[in-house]
């Protein structure tokens, strides 16, 4: 017996927190439209080109399965549409594909394309289309460094007929489908791939509701519309082309510049809105606000677990407790950013809301674990000891890294101090930080991982992405634990929803009790725009300003 998947299927049961608002609320409300769009008082106009500033992290590839950028999914997703559309209440929605059917055991996926689409270069959506862009992800001169890594379990596919293709996996992936909606998968003419794959980069060639122009780098990424356009997705509001006739998206990276560019109407709307402005926005009547939580890990200081001190779970948890991370938190996003509460995002799928509550800030008990773990004794300076030995912890960063990051790693550096831990923060080359995170010769480290799945937790916490000579992997805490690595596994191949459910929430209890991290804040994708926009979206599936539906009013 097989599973036929069509239309609003493979419910996923948990909703992305989205905030839609001009003044009022903040970067972590809940609520908002449905789609977690703009206002769309008035009738849509057809016309005009709208400019978005975007922040500094401008990706280095174009291609959507050869970049990781956050910038990545709003600069390709213009010009690639996805197979499937994730809605808001984690709905899996046809878009490319029209249906699909899973076999029982999990590991056959048969998908029935959408008719009539067509890429920029004329060459037609297929099975034989869908087939190369799989085969795009992982082919190694890709370099994916996110595609490939989603598709990990994909074997091979069979064109059944020319809107049939038979994908088949390894084992078991329940978040095949979730990634498959995500931008970074978008798909790509096939022709492209198979006779210019070295212009993708530059220059991709998709079937979505806009034409890439003219990519200045360092500048600003040009686009106009595709007049052909008639297959958005389940969740779009209209159908046809696009409204807008053209989009620029223009790289500002300074924090001010951007914000000033918003309010001088230089452009129509910012991405990545600096959180020292979003009330200024708010209170401006000429401007509107809208925001989603950015589903996946919290962004966090990962504690390398293979080595001392951290490869003591007393010493881990004596820092999460030593560390007030709301203060913390509250002062350096001006109280626009939510304190994370575990190991993902109250945003992603099988989120454990029961767990809220359980980190907590308590220096005392703090100071009670390091003497259960033998530094008892503590040298002229305040820093503990055992066996002549200063507990230390090294914490080497980049010089890019963010100036945010670094107040949280100044004033987390503070906090273990008075609990007598000396994190002592290095700042070598960007390559000496690559070499040494490759060779586990570090102590913390610090990132986030967006994705709308909860095998987020598998990507930084299954033993298998412990970084090898053989590859790299993103278990950057070189966590090894035998239940976490059995609940992880075990929730990416079940077929069964409640069972999957139950086994997220048993290894985000693990993981408090482990605290391979320290979880600081839900990443929020704060976006600022002038009252003339409308219909501007951040998808569910990861949100990045979508503008299919946007229109103008002017």
């Amino acid at each position: 017996m097989r599973t036929t998947v069509r239309m609003a299927a493979v419910t996923i049961g948990a909703s992305l927190l989205l905030a839609a608002c001009g003044s009022g609320g903040d970067t972590g409300d809940t609520g908002g439209t449905a789609t977690g769009g703009s206002p769309d008082t008035g009738t849509p106009r057809h016309g005009g080109t709208l400019v978005l500033g975007e922040n500094g992290q401008e990706p280095t590839c174009a291609d959507p399965h050869g970049n990781a950028s956050s910038d990545g999914p709003v600069v390709t997703v213009p010009v690639s549409d996805s197979l499937v559309w994730f809605d808001q209440d984690g709905t899996i929605e046809p878009w490319l594909a029209d249906s699909w059917t899973i076999s029982p055991d999990g590991r056959t996926y048969t998908f029935k394309l959408r008719h009539g689409v067509k890429f920029h270069d004329g060459s037609a959506w297929n099975a034989e289309a869908l087939k190369a862009n799989f085969e795009h992800m992982r082919d190694p001169a890709t370099k994916s460094p996110l595609a490939a890594a989603y598709i990990a379990p994909y074997k091979d596919s069979k064109v059944i007929d020319e809107y049939t293709l038979e994908v088949h996996l390894s084992s078991a992936y329940s978040p095949f489908l979730n990634v498959l909606a995500q931008g970074y998968l978008g798909m790509i003419s096939a022709k492209q791939i198979k006779e210019a794959p070295q212009t993708i980069c530059d220059h991709p060639i998709g079937s979505g509701p806009f034409v890439f122009d003219k990519w200045v780098k360092g500048q600003s990424i040009t686009y106009h519309k595709n007049p052909d356009y008639n297959w958005g997705p389940k969740g779009a509001k209209h159908t046809g082309p696009a409204y807008l006739d053209g989009l620029e998206i223009r790289f500002l990276g300074e924090d001010a510049t951007r914000y000033n560019a918003l309010a001088s109407g230089e452009v129509d709307a910012i991405d990545f809105t600096p959180p020292q402005n979003v009330e200024d926005v708010k209170a401006n009547p000429d401007l509107a606000f809208l925001s989603a939580i950015r589903p996946g890990h919290p962004m966090s200081f990962w504690l390398n677990t293979s080595r001392a001190p951290f490869d003591d779970v007393r010493v881990r948890q004596a820092l999460l407790y030593s560390v007030d991370r709301e203060s913390i938190i509250k002062g350096i996003s001006f109280g626009q950013y939510r304190v994370a509460s575990g190991f993902i995002n109250s945003s992603t799928p099988d989120y454990a809301s029961g767990l809220e509550g359980k980190i907590e800030y308590n220096p005392d008990k703090a100071g009670k674990l390091l003497d259960e773990a033998g530094w008892t004794t503590r040298g002229a300076d305040g820093i503990r000891t055992k066996d002549g030995k200063r507990l230390v912890a090294y914490f080497p960063i980049d010089p890019t890294f963010p100036a945010q990051r670094m107040q949280i790693a100044v004033q987390t550096q503070a906090a273990a101090r008075k609990a007598g831990i000396d994190i002592q923060i290095q700042t070598p080359s960007t390559q000496e930080v690559s070499d040494r995170a490759l060779a586990g010769d570090y102590d913390l480290t610090s990132g986030l991982w967006a994705t709308n799945t909860a095998d987020v937790l598998w990507i930084q916490y299954s033993s298998k992405n412990i970084t090898t000579d053989e590859r790299r992997g993103q278990n950057v805490a070189r966590l090894s634990d035998d239940e976490v690595d059995r609940l992880v596994q075990e929730a990416r191949e079940t077929t069964d929803k409640a069972r999957q459910t139950e086994l997220y929430n048993q290894v985000q209890a693990r993981l408090i009790e482990l605290v391979p991290a320290i979880p600081y804040y839900e990443d929020p994708r704060p976006v600022s725009y002038n009252r003339k926009v409308h219909d501007l979206v951040l998808p569910p599936a990861y949100p990045s300003p979508y503008f299919y539906d946007t229109w103008l009013d002017e």
